[in-house]
């Protein structure tokens, strides 16, 4: 009778405390995020916006280059006509 007791009350306190221990909830925190940085985006000005791209050159140089300086300069040339193209549509 005494087991029988005891494991009924382990048995309820572990469910008590169960959810408790549960771990935190991803997806409430993860859309609370993403609701964050829409508003955070919606208060930004354009330029900073549209000023979120960076040019990053790749190396066209080395044993091992994945460029050309040809080709870095066409994509510094096409992210600078984004950001205009951005700037203009937020005006």
């Amino acid at each position: 009778m005494r087991t029988l007791f005891a494991t009924l009350i382990g048995a309820v306190t572990l469910g008590a405390t169960l959810p408790a221990m549960a771990g935190p909830d991803f997806q409430s925190l993860e859309q609370a995020r993403k609701a964050h940085r829409a508003q955070d985006a919606q208060k930004a000005s354009p330029d900073q916006r549209c000023a979120s791209k960076q040019f990053v050159s790749l190396p066209d140089h080395g044993p091992r280059a994945q460029s050309t300086p040809h080709l870095n300069q066409l994509r510094r040339q096409r992210l600078n006509e984004e950001i205009k193209a951005c700037k203009q549509a937020m005006k």
